[in-house]
């Protein structure tokens, strides 16, 4: 018996040498087969942008390991500590239609971008262009171009890219002595409130909205000239265009709508409020409005009808300012710094959230003047000059604040990494990525 194991034994240890005799050089550990935990372990450490775009490609098994939405599910909910979505009752997540690798991406880069606003962008100020407040400014075509208007009746086209400041200190902001690709001073013969293109990655045309009963459509590809004149009858408070039509918010509590195609008329008009429509916003064929009422509308484009109205939305003694709609949560922001959640397929009102608590009665409130939302993320701009960068979860998760360097913001716009404010005083303030110059 002894003999026997020996003998086994001995066999075991000529096998393992002729083992290491045959060895190849491509049997040793290397990244490419470690196991999947570990893999995942080091991933988890990595930037998801370089995740997605390099390691992904590098082989197919990685590619297999990466595809895996479970696993940008996990880092996603790893990064908040409240509710991803805001809601958790929405069709597109019984129907997996939620992409979560796009929303882990956008979490991480705006949120190492806006937490390293030094050494990410070039914060700058243009001045001496308009002279009276800039009600409104648009960033169109990948945040390559900017149209501004204001209280001086008078609208500019900006290219982003020559926007550039006049030194490169590293102390914000700095002035930039860029001037506009074009300027119209007589663009209007009231104040400018609202400006839309007709699709924002490819605009051809910019809507603008007035005081004086007009909503005036400018052409980008013929030097910003104006190309046709919609007849409002009542001042012109906001604007959205949503494929061909063009849809005005009055102050007479009507929404008109308009078709470059038929001529100056509207072809539609209908009364969802009972003040005047302070704000509009257009998502997947519907349009939502807010008015001095306090109070959401929904009018669906297609078949032509009010969805709903008369939609309360609990402001106390604020009033609505403006929207955001998206997928996964639609938003109500108000004059007294409050952000309101109303579920983005039922439009109902949900919950509340302070952004920015009311103050002692000497100090004025803060106004949520504009609020944008990406997959993963949330910005909110106050009139007070503070921008705020959050998770798009609930509560809001902050991660990031931004202050302008003016008391008196107008409205904000974010696109393609690109932000500008406009400003009571007559300016423009920009936040452009570095890679941009």
């Amino acid at each position: 018996m002894c003999d026997m194991l020996q003998s086994v034994r001995e066999e075991l240890m000529n096998l393992e040498a002729n083992g290491d005799e045959n060895k190849d050089s491509s049997d040793e550990a290397t990244f490419e087969n470690l196991p999947v935990e570990i893999i995942l372990t080091i991933c988890s450490y990595l930037d998801p942008y370089f995740l997605r775009n390099t390691l992904s490609k590098v082989c197919r098994r990685f590619a297999d390991i990466l595809a895996d939405d479970h696993l940008w599910k996990h880092w996603v909910h790893s990064k908040i500590k409240g509710c991803f979505p805001a809601l958790l009752d929405l069709k597109l997540l019984d129907e997996d239609q939620l992409n979560w690798e796009d929303v882990c991406i956008d979490m991480d880069v705006e949120r190492r971008k806006w937490s390293d606003v030094k050494e990410s962008m070039r914060h700058i100020v243009v001045k001496d262009v308009h002279f009276a407040s800039v009600d409104t400014v648009l960033l169109v075509n990948n945040g390559e171009l900017c149209i501004s208007g204001g209280r001086d009746r008078g609208m500019a086209l900006w290219n982003v890219p020559d926007i550039t400041p006049q030194d490169q200190s590293d102390n914000a902001p700095t002035l930039s002595e860029a001037k506009p690709k074009h300027i119209k001073h007589d663009a209007h013969a009231g104040w400018v409130w609202d400006l839309a293109p007709d699709c924002i990655d490819s605009a051809t045309k910019v809507f603008s909205a007035s005081w004086d009963n007009t909503v005036k459509v400018w052409d980008l590809e013929t030097g910003f000239e104006c190309i046709e004149t919609f007849k409002c009858g009542m001042s012109a408070l906001s604007v959205v265009s949503t494929d061909n039509l063009v849809m005005a918010g009055l102050y007479s509590k009507k929404i008109l709508s308009f078709d470059l195609r038929v001529g100056p008329n509207p072809i539609n008009a209908y009364k969802p409020h009972r003040g005047p429509v302070l704000a509009l916003h257009t998502y997947k064929g519907m349009v939502a409005s807010v008015s001095e009422d306090k109070t959401l509308a929904v009018w669906d484009k297609v078949a032509g009808k009010l969805l709903t109205n008369d939609v309360k939305i609990p402001t106390d003694k604020a009033y609505p300012v403006c929207i955001s709609w998206s997928p996964t949560a639609l938003y109500v922001g108000d004059s007294k710094g409050s952000l309101h959640l109303m579920h983005p397929e039922d439009q109902i009102y949900i919950k509340s959230h302070e952004i920015w608590p009311e103050p002692p009665i000497i100090k004025p409130s803060s106004k949520i003047t504009s609020c944008y939302q990406s997959p993963g993320n949330l910005i909110v701009c106050s009139d007070r000059g503070e921008i705020k960068f959050f998770y798009n979860c609930y509560p809001p998760q902050e991660y990031a604040t931004v202050k302008a360097s003016t008391f008196d913001v107008t409205q904000m716009r974010y696109l393609n990494g690109v932000m500008v404010i406009g400003r009571c005083d007559s300016a423009l303030e920009f936040w452009i990525p570095n890679e941009k110059y």
